[in-house]
């Protein structure tokens, strides 16, 4: 138990710190490791992914908070932006979490593996963002179908948005400091409503993992975040000092490597 609870707070430690550096949301982190230590005490394979991925959103709602603040302290955070995105975040991500949870854990897996290997190739690639607009969309159902996809697909996945949401911002000419200050409140806006919606869609699972509120486990979420609060406000003071191109691709490569042990472990052994 007591290497369990050091793994959870060195990835508090490590997640927070690359959600606040580069914006992808320490749940590209969180749920993998939840989701191995959960396979290896023996639970069923089949719960295990929902309970990663709705634990992960649980942290999120507190490290984005962290990160939110020192965001807006460094004047990183577009507030127009989250007022246009904030209904379609909220929307899409109680829809994906509704979406998750109906899907089976392999499915679920599949999934995580797709979307983070498609993340990593983006960040491992891309040397300059590519240029579509000069600014957001004028239409409000553009910007709605936008935010709602970043919304759904990040919670389906139990990711803060960033992974979506900078790259996107990016697309319109937002400066990456001011993506990645913007996207420390999607965070928020999507995490929070969805760990609420896997709390409600879980409570009537069976053999989940002592100390569960639906598919949300609190101890996982309070050992994680204690320390990811911590280092999520680091890496947001961090990150306008560094040039993050060979930090992209060395998280890209552990993306990948990442991809490749759920595979191995979920299909193969």
């Amino acid at each position: 138990m007591t290497s369990i609870v050091f793994i959870f707070l060195l990835t508090g430690l490590v997640s927070g710190f690359i959600a606040g550096l580069l914006g992808v949301g320490g749940g590209i982190i969180i749920v993998p490791v939840t989701y191995f230590i959960l396979l290896n005490l023996g639970y069923n394979s089949d719960i295990i992914m929902h309970v990663a991925v709705a634990s992960s959103l649980g942290v999120i709602c507190f490290t984005s908070i962290s990160s939110i603040r020192s965001h807006i302290n460094l004047k990183n955070t577009n507030l127009i932006i989250v007022k246009k995105w904030a209904i379609g975040i909220i929307i899409g991500s109680i829809v994906g979490s509704f979406s998750a949870s109906s899907m089976s854990g392999q499915i679920l897996v599949i999934l995580f593996v797709i979307l983070a290997f498609l993340i990593s190739l983006n960040m491992l690639f891309q040397q300059n963002p590519v240029i579509v607009s000069n600014d957001l969309p004028s239409s409000n159902i553009i910007n709605f179908l936008i935010s709602s996809s970043i919304g759904f697909f990040s919670s389906i996945i139990g990711i803060g948005g960033g992974s979506f949401s900078v790259p996107t911002l990016t697309m319109f000419s937002k400066k990456i400091h001011e993506a990645v200050g913007t996207s420390a409140v999607f965070g928020f806006l999507i995490a929070f409503p969805g760990a609420l919606t896997f709390m409600y869609t879980g409570s009537n699972m069976n053999n989940l993992p002592i100390y569960s509120v639906g598919f949300v486990n609190v101890v996982i979420v309070f050992f994680i975040s204690i320390t990811s609060i911590i280092t999520a406000g680091i890496g947001a003071k961090v990150s306008t000092n560094i040039d993050k191109l060979v930090l992209r691709k060395i998280f890209a490569i552990f993306l990948l490597l990442t991809c490749a042990s759920l595979i191995i472990e979920h299909f193969i052994i």
